[in-house]
């Protein structure tokens, strides 16, 4: 069965975390933030990243494949 709420809610959110990732290196890069936030939100956006692109796969398998 196909998960499809929790396929496009755990898509967005890995989007979000994405941007955060993107967001965080150029607002250091600008001289916005200091290095020790920079690393610490680069961080938890890619364990959020990753922790939601997996999640986003496994909500949207329809099960074992049949063969």
């Amino acid at each position: 069965m196909k998960h499809s709420f929790l396929t496009r809610l755990t898509g967005w959110l890995s989007l979000v975390s994405l941007a955060l990732c993107l967001a965080a290196a150029l607002f250091y890069f600008l001289g916005r933030i200091p290095e020790a936030t920079y690393k610490l939100t680069f961080l938890l956006a890619s364990i959020a990243w990753f922790v939601l692109a997996t999640g986003r796969k496994i909500a949207g398998k329809d099960g074992p494949a049949a063969g």
